[in-house]
C-alpha cells in the first residue's frame, strides 16, 4: 500500500506537545504528541521524581511543566533495557545505547574468534565508559570508521602510524 504524502500528513504530522514545532509524532505520551526531538530530550532526564520521591528517569511532565517519572505521567510504555534493566533510551532490540554501543564495538573490533581483539580491549573500556554512547554510535555509521576498525581488529590494516595513515 503506497501512502500519499496527504494521508501521511493526516496520520503522522503533528503540533508537538512540548516544543510546539510541527514534526512526525515519535511517542503519545499523557501531555499529547511528542516530536523525536523533545522525546530524545527527554530520555536524557534524570533526577528525583517530585511526585514520588524516585530517583529515576524523568521522561513525563506534570501540569506545572516540572519532569516526573513515566508511573506518574501516566506513561504506558516502559524504558527499560532488555539486557542491563537500565531505564533510559532504547535502541533496537529494546536494548540501552550502553548495550547496543558494546554489540557494536564487540562485533566492529572481533579478531575472527568471536572476541574483541586483545589490543583494542582498552580502547573498548573508553569508549563504553564516556557519557553519552549514542554520539559513539553516530560515528560507528561511519564507512571509513568502520572499515578501518574491522581493518586493524582483523590484522589486515597494520596497527601501527602506517596503517592508520
Amino acid at each position: 500500500m503506497t501512502v500519499t504524502p496527504e494521508e501521511y500528513e493526516r496520520w503522522m504530522i503533528r503540533d508537538c506537545a512540548r516544543c510546539g514545532r510541527r514534526a512526525s509524532k515519535s511517542a503519545e505520551w499523557s501531555d499529547g504528541p511528542i516530536c523525536r526531538t523533545c522525546c530524545d530530550r527527554a530520555m536524557r532526564v534524570r533526577g528525583r521524581c517530585p511526585s514520588c520521591d524516585t530517583d529515576r528517569l524523568l521522561p513525563g511532565r506534570d501540569t506545572d511543566g516540572a519532569p516526573i517519572c513515566r508511573d506518574c505521567a501516566g506513561i504506558v510504555r516502559d524504558f527499560f533495557c532488555d539486557r542491563c534493566g537500565f531505564e533510559g533510551l532504547l535502541l533496537g532490540g529494546r536494548l540501552c545505547e550502553h548495550c547496543t554501543l558494546a554489540d557494536t564495538l564487540a562485533r566492529l573490533l572481533d579478531d575472527g574468534t568471536g572476541r574483541v581483539a586483545p589490543a583494542f580491549l582498552p580502547l573498548v573500556k573508553v569508549l563504553l565508559e564516556m557519557d553519552r554512547p549514542k554520539s559513539r554510535l553516530i560515528w560507528l555509521r561511519n564507512p571509513n570508521v568502520v572499515r578501518l576498525l574491522r581493518g586493524l581488529a582483523t590484522g589486515s590494516i597494520p596497527l601501527s602510524h602506517d596503517g592508520l595513515h
